[in-house]
């Protein structure tokens, strides 16, 4: 199903058409709401995917996606607490370096990285989505850029716009790897009505030992047989 019959079938109801906007777009949105560091990431992200549900009638076509689906993810991400990210399962090497330094810069610069780098926005339309002027999305990708480039210096890596692009993907394909069964989870939650519920981790409830200074009930008991069997009366 390409964009163009997913929005047409989305827009006339169908769940097929909406799941394949989904799936086109949670990448991205799972991304921005760790790297914000928002606190709850499902039930959040849940409730973008149901305003995105709910104003469908308003995408017209794939090339409004971007824009469309940016104002709806950041206007409720941005509600969120200002937090330092969150790690993301599974980074290695040179990425999870990368990762460390971009999750640590300020929001406002976090937020000019995924727009520009990780959803491939301009400047007018990253500015358009967070409602910006685009001077002030240009000045945060570049103290952004600076930032990271410093952290990098002894990695000797060439911190241009088609690195970190390639960066902001490498990141995208970890996580969602890493989180495939959690995102399918929002998804019928979001078709379904039904409430998020996080994963709880199992615990494994550990009994404690003993202590070797307190013997069994039945070393006890043999224990004071001896000690009446040295004692006999006279």
């Amino acid at each position: 199903m390409t964009l163009a019959d997913a929005i047409t079938c989305a827009r006339a109801g169908g769940s097929d058409g909406f799941a394949c906007l989904f799936q086109a777009t949670i990448p991205n949105v799972w991304l921005a709401a760790a790297m914000l560091g928002c606190p709850q990431c499902g039930s959040i992200v849940t409730q973008i995917y149901r305003n995105a549900q709910q104003s469908i009638s308003s995408l017209r076509s794939p090339s409004d996606l971007r824009v469309w689906m940016g104002r709806i993810c950041y206007e409720v991400l941005l509600r969120q607490p200002d937090s330092t990210g969150q790690m993301i399962p599974s980074l290695t090497g040179v990425l999870r370096e990368t990762y460390a330094v971009m999750k640590e810069l300020p929001r406002q610069e976090r937020l000019a990285l995924l727009l520009m780098c990780g959803e491939g926005c301009s400047a007018p339309q990253a500015a358009e989505i967070l409602a910006v002027p685009d001077i002030e999305i240009k000045r945060a990708m570049r103290r952004a850029r600076q930032t990271i480039a410093a952290a990098m210096k002894q990695k000797d890596q060439n911190c241009n716009t088609s690195w970190l692009i390639a960066q902001l993907a490498e990141l995208r394909a970890a996580q969602a790897a890493a989180d495939a069964a959690v995102q399918q989870q929002i998804l019928r939650c979001v078709q379904t009505g039904e409430d998020y519920v996080a994963p709880v981790q199992e615990v494994q409830e550990t009994v404690p030992a003993t202590p070797d200074e307190q013997p069994k009930p039945e070393e006890k008991n043999g224990f004071f047989q001896k000690l009446f069997r040295s004692r006999r009366f006279g």
